[in-house]
């Protein structure tokens, strides 16, 4: 009855499956699928993309698998390791044709937490994603003290408990979907800039409209307290659509 779609390669098989059954089924691609959007009963495209048309759904941000519940329920996952009140965790993506994540600007990342946070009373969670290099894991480990959580392989529960538990979330500029996660905490999230190594105007784009509705800024050399409504996209989208069905 419905055929949902994600990213390029499965483009095709949603076309050649609508043609062939015509009305009788819907199809729904997420992501611009870079042909024609008629191809599609909808398409859910993140608004930063800029992409309009008569059956785009956009969403604020990436949409997602994560859930409150799956939070609440793994709340308990990283507590032997905690040891302060206060904790901050840094998610920590990995290189892309973007950001190219050299040593100076990971070091300057590392040095705004500790300026920032651990010289506070925080203590740090640092959750690598699966395209964190072990270089990076290694350089947290000898930057940052031993009383620090540096979580080495990529772990789902480390990172839901570390969404639950922490004060504060930062996250790496190069990976939209982590901070757009984030977002369904509430909490106040900082983006750790780096520079670019080519043109990156959809990220700004992503930037500037999460700054809008008050979920990030950018790590500098403060910190402030924020709120801002729990953005959850992936519900609001499939609510609007079943309404459609």
């Amino acid at each position: 009855d419905i055929i949902i779609s994600c990213g390029r390669k499965s483009v095709i098989p949603s076309i050649y499956l609508k043609k062939k059954f015509k009305k009788k089924i819907m199809n729904i691609h997420i992501q611009d699928p870079k042909v024609s959007l008629d191809n599609f009963d909808f398409v859910v495209i993140p608004e930063h993309d800029g992409v309009n048309g008569k059956n785009v759904i956009t969403t604020k941000g990436a949409i997602h698998y994560l859930r409150g519940e799956e939070l609440d329920g793994n709340k308990d996952y990283l507590k032997s390791q905690i040891k302060k009140e206060n904790l901050v965790t840094l998610i920590v993506g990995g290189p892309n044709k973007y950001y190219d994540y050299n040593e100076q600007a990971i070091k300057e990342i590392f040095s705004k937490i500790n300026r920032n946070f651990i010289n506070k009373g925080f203590q740090l969670i640092l959750i690598p994603s699966m395209r964190t290099p072990k270089k990076i894991i290694d350089l947290a480990k000898n930057f940052f003290s031993n009383d620090q959580i540096i979580i080495t392989e990529v772990d789902k529960k480390a990172y839901l408990s570390s969404l639950k538990i922490s004060n504060y979330i930062v996250v790496t500029c190069d990976s939209t979907s982590m901070i757009s996660e984030a977002a369904i905490t509430g909490k106040p999230i900082y983006v750790a800039q780096m520079p670019s190594i080519k043109k990156n105007e959809r990220f700004i784009k992503f930037f500037e409209l999460f700054k809008s509705l008050n979920i990030i800024k950018d790590l500098e050399n403060s910190v402030e307290k924020w709120n801002y409504e729990k953005l959850n996209e992936t519900d609001r989208i499939s609510s609007y659509i079943k309404d459609k069905i």
